[in-house]
C-alpha cells in the first residue's frame, strides 16, 4: 500500500489547477465509445462496483456545476448525467459490453461482498476534500478527492483493501467524482480553450465531503447513467 505521502505525490502529479486538451481538436480516448454512442446517449454497458453516495447538499452543489459546464460548452459533452448517480467510487469490479460477459461475476462478487460486511464499521465517517477538477484519461471530466490526513487515508484504504480481495484490480486507487463524459465526437481547439477556461476558474475553489459508511454500497449499472442499489454495505 501506498503511504499518505506516496499517494498525495502521485495524485498531486496529474490532478492541477490548469487543464489542457491540446493544440489541436480534442479526439478523446477510443474507450468512450464503449459507454458512449454515436449519438451522444449512453450505451448499454453492465457491471458492479462499490461506491459512496454523496450527501444532498454536495449532490446539489455538484449539479450546478455541472449545469454550468452543460450551459457553457455543451458540445464537449455527451448526455448529462444525472445528480442522482453522483457518487465517489471506493472499488470497481466487473464491467462490460455484453451482460452475458459479467453475470456470473455478479453472483460471485456479491455473495464475497456479503462475507465482508461484518467487517465494517458503519459508524465511520471519512473527511476528503478536493484536489482539482481534472481530465481523467481523455475520457471523462472529474473532480479529484484526497482525505485530510493520514487517518483518514488509513480508514479509506482499509475499506478499499477488503474489496480488493474481491476483486483485485492492477491500477492504483485514485478518489474521485466524474462529472460528465467527454462528446463521442470530440471537440474542437475553441470549445478546448474555453472549457479549459472555465474549469481553471472553477478550480479557484476546493471543497470539502465528508463519506458516510451507511451510505455506502454495492451496486450494479445497466449504463453510466443507471445505477442499482443491490446492498447497503454499512448497516451491519
Amino acid at each position: 500500500m501506498e503511504t499518505y505521502q506516496e499517494f498525495l505525490d502521485r495524485i498531486h502529479s496529474f490532478e492541477k489547477e490548469d487543464i489542457y486538451y491540446g493544440s489541436d481538436c480534442f479526439s478523446g480516448n477510443s474507450k468512450i465509445a464503449e459507454k458512449v454512442n454515436r449519438d451522444n446517449s449512453f450505451k448499454d454497458f453492465y457491471g458492479d462496483t462499490i461506491v459512496f453516495n454523496l450527501d444532498d447538499i454536495t449532490k446539489v452543489s455538484l449539479a450546478k456545476l455541472v449545469e454550468q459546464l452543460y450551459q457553457l460548452v455543451p458540445e464537449c459533452f455527451c448526455k448529462k448525467l444525472s445528480s442522482s448517480t453522483l457518487h465517489m467510487t471506493l472499488h470497481d469490479l466487473s464491467n462490460a459490453s455484453a451482460l452475458q460477459d459479467v453475470a456470473s461475476d455478479f453472483c460471485q462478487n456479491e455473495l464475497k461482498i456479503l462475507k465482508k460486511t461484518k467487517e465494517i464499521d458503519s459508524n465511520k465517517r471519512i473527511k476528503m476534500k478536493s484536489t482539482y477538477i481534472f481530465n481523467m484519461c481523455d475520457i471523462s471530466l472529474v473532480l479529484g478527492l484526497y482525505p485530510i490526513n493520514e487517518q483518514e487515508y488509513n480508514a479509506l484504504m482499509n475499506l478499499y483493501y477488503m474489496f480488493d480481495d474481491v476483486k483485485k484490480l492492477n491500477y492504483p486507487f485514485t478518489p474521485h467524482i466524474t462529472l460528465a463524459y467527454y462528446n463521442r465526437n470530440g471537440f474542437d481547439i475553441v470549445s478546448a480553450r474555453k472549457l479549459e477556461s472555465i474549469v481553471s476558474k472553477f478550480n479557484k475553489n476546493q471543497m470539502e465531503i465528508e463519506l458516510d459508511v451507511n451510505n455506502l454500497f454495492y451496486q450494479r449499472f445497466t449504463n453510466m447513467n443507471d445505477y442499482t442499489n443491490i446492498l447497503c454495505l454499512g448497516n451491519n
